[in-house]
């Protein structure tokens, strides 16, 4: 482990950054004692944009950032959130998504704080250690280069994500672009085109 502190600053940078940005899709795992959820997301960190639905057949939670609400199954949950409480009050199945959802950061309302930072292969660990009961430790993964979340291990919870890995073909993942209206647009645009 490298306790040096430029090093853990370096570290906790690039975890805090939480990744790349792009949208994914991806399993989510929730474990508290031996208990063990599965959710399916689908998230856009940047527009604080997601969904997850509980695995087989469970309900589907999602964020609406226009109106701060988190929906279940579509329907609005009894509260809304204001902008200080987002990404604070994100259910665990996206906690990974947001990195600064975690209390891991050693801030006042944390209940971890990072001690020092170790590389494996492609990936960074950050040690953490309770704040109340320095003999508590837990740890976080993830990916050195991008700086994406993988795990979270404390004494009372652990969560993992796997993400899925994006097309290799050749074309750019531009998140949760959609659109609707004229499919023809194109070619009313140049009327001057042959085009089928």
């Amino acid at each position: 482990m490298d306790t040096s502190s430029e090093n853990l600053a370096i570290a906790i940078g690039k975890a805090m950054g939480g990744g790349d940005g792009t949208s994914y899709d991806g399993i989510s795992y929730c474990q508290s004692g031996n208990y063990v959820v599965r959710y399916a997301v689908s998230v856009h960190p940047r527009a604080f944009m997601w969904s997850a639905k509980e695995l087989p057949d469970g309900s589907t939670r999602t964020f609406d950032p226009q109106r701060l609400i988190i929906q279940t199954d579509g329907v609005d949950d009894p509260y809304g959130l204001s902008i200080d409480q987002i990404p604070f009050s994100f259910p665990e199945a996206v906690k990974l998504s947001f990195p600064l959802s975690l209390p891991i950061w050693g801030r006042h309302m944390d209940r971890y704080h990072p001690i020092a930072s170790e590389v494996h292969g492609p990936d960074t660990t950050l040690l953490l250690r309770d704040r109340t009961d320095p003999t508590v430790f837990g740890s976080f993964t993830f990916e050195t280069e991008s700086g994406i979340a993988k795990t979270l291990y404390t004494a009372s919870k652990a969560l993992k994500l796997e993400r899925e890995a994006r097309p290799d073909n050749g074309k750019y993942d531009f998140g949760f672009v959609a659109g609707s209206g004229d499919p023809d647009l194109q070619n009313r645009l140049r009327p001057d085109k042959n085009t089928p």
